[in-house]
């Protein structure tokens, strides 16, 4: 097994774990705090529940930036070509520009969703806007290893 093969392996399933983790919560956990049961709960729940989500979704985030590099090194790119503008023309640097403005706005998102948690409903925006941008950073990251 190669540093790549591993640095992509470790990518894909970091991805995974972080756009399913915010599927699962919104398709299950949300759902189920409305449970009449578990309303009168659901603030605790939330507030428990979502500081480790936080964790979980720094964490990952760090392995997707730190294996994103390696995979950038690992199949040559060097800092020469990111600072040349005839990378950035190419169908891979398009693709990588794009998907690395959506990185940033979920990264923004994310640490805007982490401050505003005591506001249900913002918190529960920047939890979808999140999501949408990371499926538009899967979108990019498909075309740059299969072309768009």
């Amino acid at each position: 097994m190669t540093l790549y093969f591993l640095s992509v392996y470790l990518h894909v399933t970091a991805a995974c774990a972080w756009i399913g983790s915010m599927f699962f919560f919104a398709a299950v956990v949300v759902p189920a705090l409305r449970n009449r049961e578990l309303a009168e709960h659901a603030p605790l729940v939330v507030r428990i529940v979502g500081k480790y989500y936080g964790r979980f979704g720094w964490v990952t985030l760090a392995v997707l930036l730190v294996t994103g590099c390696t995979n950038l090194w690992a199949r040559g790119i060097t800092w020469g070509q990111l600072s040349d503008g005839t990378f950035w023309n190419s169908g891979f640097g398009l693709a990588l520009g794009h998907k690395l403005v959506f990185v940033a706005a979920v990264i923004v998102a994310t640490a805007a969703h982490h401050v505003v948690q005591g506001s249900r409903k913002r918190a529960s925006s920047l939890g979808r806007v999140t999501l949408l941008l990371s499926l538009v950073i899967v979108y990019y990251a498909v075309s740059m290893v299969r072309g768009i």
